[in-house]
């Protein structure tokens, strides 16, 4: 595992290829013990991993689910949902509700208890590419536990905004602008470009 320190805190980088990687292993565990009619993709890094496993399990029908649960990477607020289920019933098929992380749990609780559950699917399961120790929700299928924060490649200009002050803050400007073009695979040039463009 590509894992990064600072002080306390730990970050995993997730290239594109180590994702693919995760995602066709994920694919196999799903493969070998069940068969899914319907995706519904978490937004927006569940959404990702559902549209590559689509291709791979052979499910043309996915939907997106939107919710929210994180003011920032170390501050997290109730889970709110944006972008609703657009299908009225499911009566008749077998659900797989897809999403990056299982970090608190919450999200996905939230999307099978409040968003999918009433929509009466024959049978419903969860699949994540990594979960955290702590998760108050066990996905039916996943790949890896982790207790870093994980950094996917869709994140990258999220993560600079996000991690760059506190980077800089504990190892000076240079070395701080350093480790986080690592963590999130760009040079430094584009890193700085990047907070320019971001304000």
């Amino acid at each position: 595992m590509d894992i990064y320190r600072l002080g306390e805190s730990k970050y995993l980088r997730v290239s594109w290829e180590r994702l693919e990687e995760l995602v066709e292993d994920l694919a196999e565990k799903i493969m070998s013990s069940y068969e899914f009619d319907v995706l519904v993709g978490v937004l927006r890094g569940g959404m990702m991993v559902a549209h590559l496993l689509s291709d791979i399990l052979g499910v043309d029908e996915i939907y997106p689910v939107g919710c929210s649960s994180y003011i920032d990477i170390y501050q997290r607020s109730q889970v709110r949902i944006y972008h609703p289920l657009i299908i009225d019933d499911l009566g008749d098929k077998n659900v797989l509700v897809v999403d990056d992380v299982a970090d608190s749990g919450e999200t996905l609780k939230t999307i099978v208890e409040k968003v999918v559950s009433p929509k009466n699917p024959k049978d419903l399961r969860t699949a994540t590419l990594h979960i955290k120790p702590w998760s108050i929700f066990k996905p039916d299928y996943y790949v890896e536990r982790v207790d870093a924060w994980i950094v996917y490649p869709w994140e990258k200009y999220e993560m600079i905004k996000l991690l760059a002050p506190k980077f800089v803050q504990h190892l000076g400007e240079e070395e701080g602008i350093n480790m986080l073009s690592q963590l999130v695979g760009k040079n430094a040039a584009k890193i700085k470009r990047a907070l320019l463009a971001l304000g």
